[in-house]
């Protein structure tokens, strides 16, 4: 379960310094120091034991030292016991072992510290003390045995938790003598009815077997004792015990010294402890810590089956659990979520171990730990490392619009400066000097707009501006100009002049200005570019259709691959697959959509659904 970690680079020279009586074992148990106070205490040399299991040591703390130090390597602390020598060798006869986990620099537990304290009279008292409320606490739930008291004059009938338990009943169910009557058997029902008549009328005691039918249908046989008390010569009240003794003929019953060192922690971990029976998955016991985890008293769990706690998506592992606990004895950490007594809803972590007993069903012993605020933590950390991969990617976005924007305007200065240089006619020279002066100042409007961009702080939402759809278009026009004289392509724009959109004016122009220089860098061969404009309106979207009579793609080939950064389908030497990925991201960012309907051979209609909201 264990495994042993290599302690060569760590320093344990402290050890023989210190006045304390100490040892230190690693995780498989084996001696790696111990003080000199501590060899002087039980007589042993250093060099005799140095490597050997602590078990063979002291043979008879074997199963107790055991358990503890599993506890103490699961990372509990200061875990005791008590020490009685078996001969006279240890000068330290009678002993408080406190076990601590022992960890590196790292704070990884490699192994426990024991620190062993003569014991004094006051803790000697009260180990003896504690011993005796634990007998007197499980008596009663070992034995299966229930008190209960009726009140004859004013008809009301009282019992212990215990008798619901019996009775198969949850710990809020009111007992009534009628009903409590009702749950044995017909057989035994008569029995039971004339006990009481006797005892009321003739103060007649009864001690009785009887078969009772449990909430769950399962039938039991149970010992019930009834014994009258008097009061001026009349009854006026029946105290009893019934004790289930459906297993007592064909089973002995632990003792509650078996029981204590079965559990010897119970109580005294600092997490929720609960036993449950294998076989039919009960309740038999939960700590204190447990009950103040969930709010509920002892007898609410102990009506209960554990399926009935925990939710779905643990029994939906029950499967697995089982395998787990069949191969190794334990299954691996499962989390849920409880509702406690007061509708507070907890993230648990539990952990189980199998109890395998000479006597009786084997049990099961599961470990309760609250991880609420853990949880809280790692999804708010889960938040922020998407916040900050949302920002990256955000951030990318920018970085390669500005360089594709950029690239668009000064391809464009080229082409028209090339124009104008191999253009001799003043006037086609001056309509040049007029195409060069307008790219200018949509440059400086495209530099306007990414600085827009710089300065959004919050949600894109709030940035939104409504916009007239063909203002932006003519603008784009305008920038691409020199792209469509020189591949001779045409724009025809179909979108009416009153149609509106809700957009980032930046990322509008970008989106437009991505989608037509691609119908002219992919358009074919042997036709002339031609991309078509339109839009319509729907409830929640203005629809910008972009179509063209290009190379098409072959979408079930690249369909899911069309909006990746870098990816390319054409063999072109301009392509640098960088456009659809931020037209994507920026239809993204305002709540958009983007669909493509496109083959090979017979263009691409790109349809860019803008947000209403």
């Amino acid at each position: 379960m264990f495994k042993s970690q290599s302690n060569s680079s760590f320093s344990i020279d402290w050890v023989n310094q210190i006045q304390s009586s100490i040892a230190i074992i690693d995780t498989n148990f084996k001696i790696i120091s111990a003080s000199p106070r501590w060899q002087v205490n039980f007589k042993l040399e250093l060099d005799d034991i140095k490597g050997k299991n602590i078990m063979d040591i002291f043979p008879e703390l074997s199963s107790d030292l055991k358990t503890r130090f599993r506890y103490s390597l699961d990372g509990l602390r200061d875990i005791k016991f008590k020490y009685q020598a078996k001969d006279n060798s240890s000068s330290l006869k009678n002993a408080i072992w406190h076990l601590n986990p022992w960890k590196d620099g790292y704070g990884n537990i490699i192994g426990v510290v024991i620190k062993v304290e003569p014991i004094s009279k006051t803790q000697e008292l009260e180990i003896e003390l504690n011993k005796t409320k634990l007998i007197l606490n499980q008596k009663s739930d070992v034995a299966k045995i229930g008190s209960w008291e009726y009140d004859v004059l004013n008809k009301e009938l009282h019992w212990t938790p215990v008798v619901n338990k019996i009775y198969g009943l949850p710990a809020e169910f009111e007992p009534n003598l009628q009903s409590t009557i009702s749950y044995y058997t017909e057989d035994s029902r008569g029995v039971i009815k004339k006990a009481i008549y006797d005892a009321i009328n003739s103060g007649k005691p009864w001690n009785e077997k009887a078969k009772l039918r449990r909430e769950d249908g399962k039938v039991i046989c149970v010992n019930t004792i009834g014994r009258p008390k008097f009061k001026e010569g009349k009854c006026t009240r029946i105290i009893g015990t019934i004790q289930h003794i459906e297993d007592i003929t064909n089973q002995n019953l632990q003792t509650p010294k078996n029981i204590q060192r079965e559990y010897p922690l119970f109580e005294k971990i600092p997490l929720g402890l609960a036993i449950i029976d294998v076989k039919t998955g009960d309740f038999i016991d939960v700590n204190q810590q447990m009950l103040n985890l969930s709010g509920f008293e002892k007898e609410y769990f102990l009506s209960k089956n554990f399926k009935e706690i925990v939710n779905s998506s643990f029994t939906a592992k029950s499967k697995i659990l089982k395998k787990q606990l069949s191969e190794k004895g334990s299954f691996d950490p499962v989390k849920f979520t409880f509702a406690t007594k007061q509708k507070l809803n907890l993230n648990l972590k539990i952990t189980g171990n199998l109890v395998e007993r000479e006597v009786g069903p084997n049990r099961l012993l599961c470990t309760i730990e609250n991880i609420t605020t853990q949880t809280k933590i790692e999804k708010n950390l889960k938040k922020t490392i998407l916040s900050s991969k949302e920002k990256n990617e955000q951030l990318l976005n920018f970085a390669h619009m500005v360089s594709h924007n950029l690239k668009t305007h000064a391809t464009n200065f080229s082409l028209l400066l090339n124009f104008l240089n191999d253009e001799t006619g003043k006037v086609q020279r001056n309509k040049y000097m007029n195409m060069l002066f307008s790219a200018s100042d949509n440059l400086s409007e495209t530099i306007k707009g990414l600085r827009e961009i710089v300065a959004v702080k919050s949600n894109i939402n709030n940035e939104k501006k409504e916009l007239i759809l063909n203002e932006s278009v003519f603008v784009v026009e305008q920038n691409v100009a020199g792209h469509l004289k020189q591949s001779s392509g045409k724009i025809i724009n179909e979108i009416s002049d009153e149609i509106k959109v809700k957009a980032l004016p930046a990322y509008l122009n970008s989106i437009l200005t991505n989608c037509i220089t691609n119908s002219i860098k992919y358009s074919s061969t042997d036709k002339k570019p031609i991309i078509i404009l339109s839009a319509e309106e729907d409830k929640n979207y203005t629809i910008l259709s972009i179509e063209d009579n290009g190379l098409g793609i072959d979408l079930e080939k690249y369909g899911d691959q069309l909006f990746g950064l870098y990816k390319t389908f054409h063999r072109n030497k301009e392509s640098r697959g960088i456009g659809l990925y931020i037209t994507k991201n920026q239809m993204d960012a305002m709540n958009g959509k983007i669909t493509v309907d496109s083959s090979p051979g017979h263009g691409t209609t790109f349809n860019f659904y803008f947000n209403k909201k």
